[in-house]
C-alpha cells in the first residue's frame, strides 16, 4: 500500500511529477553499521520512496528537488509520530545504464546512499533528512 502525491498545474488534469510513499522496515545487516539502539531481531521501521518522477517536458525546473522536499517533510513527521529510521529507495533500471547512472546520481546529490550488498537500493537516515528539513525552514 503506498501513498501517491501526484503535482499538476492549477487548472490543469495533465500530470507533471510524482512520488509514492508506503511504510516498511529493513534488517540491519542491510547496512554498513548497526544503528545505536536497533533491537536485538534487527528490524527497523523506514519509509520507502517508490518513485520521483517528473514528466520530461519539465525536466530540470527543479520540480523534482520540490518533490523530494515533500518526501523529506513527510519522512520527517512520521518519525516524529510513529519512528522511522531512514528512506529507503530502489533506482529504476530502465532505459538503461546511462539512465540508471544519472537516476543514482540525483539521489545521491540528496545524500542518499548505496546499500553495500546492492547497488541499486539507497538511504538516506532521518538524522540527515531531518537537518534537510531544518536547513531548508531557516
Amino acid at each position: 500500500m503506498s501513498r501517491v502525491y501526484v503535482v499538476v498545474e492549477e487548472g490543469n488534469t495533465r500530470i507533471l511529477g510524482y512520488h509514492a510513499i508506503n511504510l516498511g522496515s529493513i534488517n540491519v545487516d542491510e547496512l554498513k553499521r548497526r544503528p545505536r539502539g536497533a533491537p536485538k531481531h534487527g528490524e527497523i521501521p523506514a519509509l520507502f520512496l517508490g518513485q520521483v518522477a517528473v514528466d520530461k517536458s519539465v525536466q530540470g525546473g527543479g520540480l523534482g528537488g520540490i518533490l523530494m522536499h515533500h518526501v523529506f517533510e513527510k519522512a520527517v513527521n512520521i518519525a516524529d509520530i510513529a519512528g522511522c529510521h531512514a528512506i529507503i529507495l530502489d533506482i529504476i533500471s530502465d532505459d538503461g545504464e546511462e539512465a540508471f547512472e544519472r537516476r543514482k546520481e540525483w539521489y545521491e546529490s540528496f545524500g542518499f546512499m548505496p546499500f553495500a550488498s546492492n547497488r541499486a537500493r539507497m538511504f538516506l537516515a532521518m538524522k540527515q533528512v531531518r537537518a534537510v528539513v531544518r536547513t531548508k525552514a531557516t
